[in-house]
């Protein structure tokens, strides 16, 4: 099958990660709405966006 997105267990609510990305300019989708709350769900993007979600993902967790 093809997807355009990701799904990741977080190991803990997600709303938290999903709040401190959004400040870093990465927006993505918590999904306690659909009965995960420790999940995210990330679209694929070009390269470079790809690049820019790995960074701002790199950099909230080591805050963490």
């Amino acid at each position: 099958s093809v997807g355009n997105f990701l799904y990741a267990e977080t190991g803990a609510d997600a709303t938290e990660l999903f709040d401190r990305l959004l400040r870093e300019g990465v927006i993505l989708r918590p999904l306690a709405g659909f009965g995960a709350p420790g999940a995210i769900r990330v679209s694929v993007g070009t390269p470079d966006e790809n690049a820019f979600f790995a960074d701002a993902l790199g950099r909230v967790l080591a805050r963490a």
